[in-house]
């Protein structure tokens, strides 16, 4: 048996259709699994320049970070509401994963089969988890639609050149996005294979991506005066100087291992576990079938893991597990060549619970994540209807830590505060916890404590309002935790 190849269908029907059927399954069920996040989603403190297109609050990436051409974006000068950027987020995103699944597993495979596989890959929690910031990344996830759109029309060959232009624009726009850039050419079913021509593969994206840091670098030095792109100091750096710090920062390389394996199930053991078992079942068959074609997929999630353990070893940072999204482009594939093989062998039903399983697992914690991710919105949206009746400065008291919906949405920064109530009521939003010589003059009575079954009061005073919060937090340890998060900016 070989693996279908891309090409005619067996209906004799066009490619192009079947591929837009594909990615507007993939995109409505991917809706389906953001219900909650659709009329109104959550935005993170630091997506809302995005959102707003103020590129002065975005600018201190171009340095800590490289990202310069999401930096274009916040120069773009149009504000469109969150829901369209969201769906637009989305869109792209099916797109990519459609053109993903439809050159990997042949254009003979059935589009139920890629759109199960494809939502294998896009519905992990690190891409879910990643989907939280869609106002910053859509000019990311337009390079790598883009790119899955001609890898569908135009040759091997032609594709594996253009990596030279998309891959250093999609690290300027997030860091892990060339392996996915990587991914499509890896995963071709249509690709001639041998030794040579992965290592010429390989040295082309090392190029491609060396290019692509150097780029960062001029660009740094033209605007900042610096070569290179230093670590912010929020993110705690401690860069490996010999041996021992070497060694001691390997260690947090390997605990990033571990988190994608078990957070990777979404923080359920028996989850993390199953998935584990079923892609190492997948590697073994593909690897017993065309130990080539196993072996391009293992060498570029390898590559994307190597990389990102030596900058951890490097800089002695601690790297989320959302940056690790790639690797189920690749496990995905597996998955889903294994099912194929499966079905050839007359394990037919096997291969459709296979799909369907693990898809609807994955449909079903990715509606859990989105629903806690908006627990936060539910409760702004109370403290808006109440701040409504007031006009000026509204001054918040206490800490957000308190609140039990913060701590579910996963709240980092008091600015998710400030930016959501601004964002609701278009008044002035004074955070008194960060900025406590504004609320000097505020009476001891309204510094937080007086509070309903909700977690929040709002007072009216002359001149403004005061959303009152308790001053402790839920749970220990998170208050210091914010604390030294002060400056984070992810």
């Amino acid at each position: 048996m070989t693996f279908a190849t891309a090409g005619s269908t067996a209906t004799g029907r066009p490619a192009v259709p079947q591929l837009l059927v594909t990615v507007a399954a993939v995109f409505a069920l991917m809706l389906l699994a953001a219900l909650f996040q659709l009329h109104d989603p959550m935005i993170r403190h630091d997506d809302y320049p995005a959102l707003l297109a103020d590129p002065s609050l975005f600018y201190s990436k171009t340095l800590t970070e490289g990202r310069w051409v999401n930096y274009l974006w916040h120069l773009r000068g149009v504000v469109t509401p969150a829901w369209v950027n969201f769906l637009t987020y989305h869109l792209l995103w099916a797109i990519y994963l459609g053109c993903l699944v439809h050159n990997a597993l042949g254009r003979q495979t059935e589009v139920w089969q890629r759109v199960m596989v494809a939502l294998i890959a896009g519905l992990c929690l690190p891409s879910v988890l990643i989907s939280l910031w869609f106002n910053t990344l859509i000019p990311g996830l337009a390079i790598l639609a883009l790119y899955g759109w001609l890898a569908t029309r135009l040759s091997e060959r032609a594709c594996r050149w253009l990596m030279l232009v998309f891959v250093p624009a999609a690290l300027m726009s997030y860091t892990t996005y060339p392996f996915l850039i990587l991914a499509m050419s890896l995963t071709r079913a249509d690709a001639a294979r041998s030794a040579k021509d992965l290592a010429g593969l390989l040295v082309l994206f090392i190029a491609s991506f060396a290019l692509g840091m150097l780029a960062i670098y001029a660009l740094n030095y033209a605007e900042h005066g610096v070569f290179g792109v230093p670590m912010a100091d929020w993110r705690n750096p401690s860069p490996a100087t010999d041996l021992a710090s070497a060694l001691k920062n390997s260690k947090l390389a390997a605990d990033f291992l571990v988190n994608l394996v078990l957070k990777g199930g979404y923080s359920i053991t028996g989850l993390a576990l199953l998935q584990t078992a079923v892609l190492g079942c997948a590697v073994w068959a593909v690897w017993s079938r065309d130990k080539w074609r196993a072996l391009y997929m293992l060498s570029g999630a390898g590559l994307g893991l190597a990389l990102i353990c030596l900058q951890v070893i490097r800089s002695g940072i601690d790297m989320p597990v959302r940056s690790g999204g790639f690797l189920w482009a690749f496990g995905a594939i597996f998955v889903g060549l294994f099912a194929l093989q499966l079905r050839d062998s007359g394990r037919a039903r096997l291969s459709r619970n296979l799909l369907f399983g693990f898809t609807a697992l994955y449909v079903i914690f990715a509606g859990l994540t989105h629903y806690f991710s908006t627990e936060w919105n539910r409760l702004s949206r109370h403290m808006a209807a109440d701040l409504g009746g007031g006009e000026g400065t509204v001054y918040v008291t206490g800490t957000y830590l308190s609140l039990e919906a913060a701590n579910k949405s996963d709240l980092q920064k008091d600015q998710s505060v400030e930016f959501r109530l601004n964002y609701l009521t278009g008044r002035e939003i004074v955070m008194c916890e960060s900025r406590p010589e504004a609320c000097a003059g505020l009476p001891e009575e309204l510094r937080g404590g007086l509070l309903d079954g909700r977690g929040f009061e709002v007072r009216h005073i002359d001149g403004g309002s005061v959303l009152m919060l308790s001053p402790k937090a839920l749970r220990e340890g998170k208050l210091e935790a914010a604390r030294k998060n002060r400056q984070a900016d992810e």
